[in-house]
């Protein structure tokens, strides 16, 4: 009986935590008044202590602040490792990050352009002894073999070659795995090539202290810059690629523009390649470029900050305004923007043409809601080496090769699953070609 007691006691304690909370969060919270689902402010699943906000015109003003925290409880997915890219403090990552952007500044990566030219070089060879044989080109694979030689090139001791790998079938875990016990048997961090790498970038930075050059945390960057530096350009070549060959008239004038830049530069054969100053001066392929990152979107995860050190003001298209206390989880998507209707019409279509010929106040509206790398100081770290490295290959594949897509459709290319990045139907297999 006494047990019927306590159980019954234990039940309407429960019942009256849960009853209160509701009357917390629908009614009593701070974030009470901010319209959305119930169920959002009920629980968290999906999150009641956070406010998302779907509007292109204040993503700048909110990711500008340079003061902002990322939310611990969304970013827990990366660990406790002491990556750049999950630390919360605003102060600790501006620290971490400055040991690093210099040696992904645009002036460094101009430098270091042969290297991924190399690599450029290897694919179209690559590309080139499918087309001898025949086979039916992965180049969703491909590409990211290409982008995990190119990262780990500039970013570790050792560089991985899975671009010469038979069938483009390297295992992207096990590469990392790779470079994990790399980094860990050289605990000292010596060079592994003749020219610095981003773990000696870290290692002798003077913003650090030596509680941030442990084996751990610059294993855990290393693993960071190879992970993102892999996944979302490889996707954006695929996305690239595939747009581009279902679209004829796409095709052909992306094909005239560089055939036209290639007579102009005496490219004769393979070995050679159009450089990044020749290519950034192409307005097609820049446009096509720009809407394969604009699809692409290299996070598809909502980005939330949060202000502790000042209240947050939002005042909507329709005039109303809130005022969120310091410590309000706030977020807004770069999907949200990229797939804009009113700015981006059709926004689910390749248009290359939309970024070509729109007047001044039509291109400054669309610029402000294109945000593939992020804004502010949380900005991809590695946009300029991205935008190198897709800019090389796009220009010199297509100008040495006529491809052909093989049982490919826009399912491969869509995105099915948030994984902080887009990725495809689980089933998908890629973006396939045949090179003629």
């Amino acid at each position: 009986m006494a047990f019927v007691t306590l159980l019954s006691a234990t039940a309407l304690s429960a019942l009256l935590y849960l009853l209160g909370l509701t009357v917390w969060r629908l009614f009593l919270h701070p974030l009470a008044g901010v319209p959305g689902p119930k169920i959002a402010a009920l629980t968290a699943w999906i999150n009641p202590w956070e406010v998302h906000i779907n509007d292109p015109a204040f993503f700048d003003t909110f990711y500008s602040n340079s003061k902002l925290d990322k939310d611990g409880w969304f970013y827990r997915a990366f660990g406790d490792n002491g990556a750049a890219v999950g630390t919360p403090s605003w102060q600790q990552h501006k620290a971490r990050r400055g040991a690093m952007a210099k040696f992904f500044s645009s002036t460094n990566v101009a430098k270091l352009e042969p290297k991924v030219q190399a690599r450029v070089r290897t694919m179209l060879g690559r590309v080139q002894e499918h087309q001898r044989h025949g086979r039916v080109i992965d180049i969703s694979n491909a590409y990211r073999c290409y982008s995990t030689d190119v990262i780990s090139d500039y970013a570790a001791p050792e560089t991985r070659d899975f671009l010469s790998t038979p069938d483009f079938s390297a295992s992207f875990n096990q590469g990392l795995l790779k470079n994990a016990q790399m980094v860990v048997d050289r605990k000292g961090f010596p060079r592994g090539k003749g020219e610095p790498t981003v773990l000696d970038a870290i290692y002798q930075s003077s913003l650090l202290g030596p509680e941030e050059k442990t084996v751990s945390r610059i294993l855990a960057e290393t693993q960071a810059i190879l992970g993102a530096g892999t996944e979302t350009t490889g996707n954006t070549l695929s996305v690239f690629t595939y747009h581009v060959l279902s679209q004829p008239d796409v095709l052909a004038k992306l094909k005239a523009e560089l055939q036209d830049a290639a007579d102009k530069a005496g490219i004769r054969t393979s070995d050679d390649l159009m450089d990044c100053k020749t290519l950034e001066r192409l307005p097609y392929l820049q446009a096509c470029i720009k809407e394969a990152l604009r699809l692409a979107t290299g996070v598809s995860s909502r980005l939330p900050r949060v202000n502790r050190l000042n209240p947050t003001t939002y005042k909507t298209p329709a005039g109303q305004s809130y005022t969120f206390p310091s410590g309000t989880v706030i977020s807004m998507s770069i999907l949200d923007l990229h797939y804009n209707a009113k700015i981006f019409p059709r926004p689910d279509a390749f248009d290359p043409s939309r970024w070509l010929g729109a007047d001044a106040e039509r291109s400054r509206e669309m610029e402000r809601a294109y945000a593939p790398f992020g804004r502010g100081s949380r900005q991809c770290v590695g946009l300029e080496l991205a935008k190198e490295e897709i800019t090389l290959m796009t220009g010199n594949l297509f100008s040495h090769f006529s491809l052909e897509l093989f049982e490919t459709t826009n399912r491969d290319v869509s995105i099915a699953h948030d994984y902080f990045a887009p990725f495809a139907p689980k089933d998908s297999k890629g973006v396939r070609v045949i090179a003629r």
